[in-house]
């Protein structure tokens, strides 16, 4: 089976395409969504956030499509209901594109070049370039006195770091980092490698498990046991 971009959502629509073509060239901030496939409203600002809802009014009158492509969350945010990154990123130009990425990249205190991504996907390519300025075996330092916030935005990272696989607790990854907790997360955490034996624990959990896309409890296990007691 071939693998799917992280944020793929749906089957994006030849009608989709000329909508996110004319977005992209007319209004930069609404066309911010067009990255990831989801944006909160503090990102976007509400006139963005209200014109992408009403996208779908529009298409639905003109008789274009009788599905929304634009659906507003209870969580504040505006979700493309069809998105694929593969496909989604070519129907602009490439300067728009890597302006956006970098907006992106900037809103969640993340070092990384878009003409460098290596996938097509941007939180694939930023977990590459946060392991690239750490290393290959590095993960969220827990803090004394962290909340559950912390401790959750700190696992779901490391299911990534440490075995590239999303939806913990069945959360898309899409969702996951356009909260507003997790953004500030991912803004002000430091690192700390593992140690030689929780590498070897890693090494032996991917030779096992890597060809399920799927996290599995052994790895989550494997992830929490790393936080037990609020280590630093």
């Amino acid at each position: 089976m071939e693998k799917r971009a992280w944020t793929a959502r749906g089957m994006v629509q030849e009608a989709d395409k000329a909508v996110i073509a004319a977005l992209a060239d007319k209004n930069k901030v609404a066309a911010r969504i067009f990255v990831t496939g989801e944006a909160h409203e503090t990102y976007i600002g509400d006139a963005a956030h209200r014109l992408l809802i009403n996208i779908n009014d529009t298409l639905y009158k003109n008789g274009v499509s009788n599905e929304p492509l634009f659906i507003e969350t209870r969580n504040d945010t505006v979700r493309m209901a069809r998105f694929d990154p593969a496909v989604v990123w070519r129907c602009f130009d490439p300067e728009i594109l890597t302006a956006l990425i970098k907006n992106e990249a900037d809103r969640l205190g993340v070092k990384m070049d878009p003409w460098e991504m290596e996938h097509f996907d941007f939180y694939e390519s930023m977990i590459a370039a946060i392991e690239a300025e750490n290393n290959e075996f590095a993960i969220p330092k827990i803090k004394q006195g962290a909340d559950l916030d912390y401790f959750y935005n700190s696992v779901y990272l490391s299911c990534l770091l440490l075995f590239r696989k999303p939806c913990y607790m069945d959360m898309p990854v899409a969702q996951h980092f356009s909260d507003l907790s997790a953004a500030e997360h991912l803004k002000h955490i430091e690192y700390r490698p593992l140690k030689l034996n929780e590498e070897e624990q890693v090494k032996k959990l991917r030779e096992e498990y890597g060809h399920i896309q799927a996290l599995t409890n052994p790895e989550l296990n494997f992830i929490v046991s790393l936080y037990e007691g609020g280590r630093v």
